[in-house]
């Protein structure tokens, strides 16, 4: 009995420091160089039967335009059928987020999880009476 509340704690404590370490890092994780790269990855769910859920992110720049963070890049569903956007940055909470609009101006919301994932939202809009569809997109660092 002894024995299995000690390691109980034992354990409650490696859970603990891990957390601890994972927030730490977070915090100190630099958006300026973490940004910077191709991104790649999809919808996880697909608008349309045939449609491709790729989607393809490029940050050139990041940089401090009248007080806010902005970036500068390129998004599409491939890498040559990118256009170029301006992604604004919200740093006001522990993950920054980035938001900006496609060439169609669909909405995107991700969320900087750490150095290699972005995760977040994208608003489609729907013809029908049905209203607009919030769909998940995950993006992975690739260089």
């Amino acid at each position: 009995m002894r024995g299995s509340i000690r390691a109980a704690r034992v354990a409650l404590f490696v859970v603990a420091g891990l957390l601890l370490s994972a927030g730490v890092a977070s915090a100190q994780l630099d958006p300026t160089k973490a940004l910077i790269g191709t991104w790649k990855g999809e919808l996880q769910q697909r608008t349309q039967k045939d449609a491709d859920p790729t989607l393809v992110l490029i940050i050139k720049s990041v940089k401090q335009e009248d007080g806010k963070m902005v970036a500068e890049g390129r998004f599409g569903p491939t890498e040559d059928k990118t256009a170029a956007i301006k992604i604004d940055i919200d740093t006001s909470r522990a993950k920054p987020t980035l938001n900006f609009s496609s060439r169609s101006g669909t909405p995107y919301s991700l969320n900087l999880i750490d150095e290699k994932n972005l995760v977040g939202t994208v608003q489609i809009k729907n013809p029908s009476s049905r209203g607009d569809r919030e769909r998940q997109v995950k993006l992975e660092k690739t260089e």
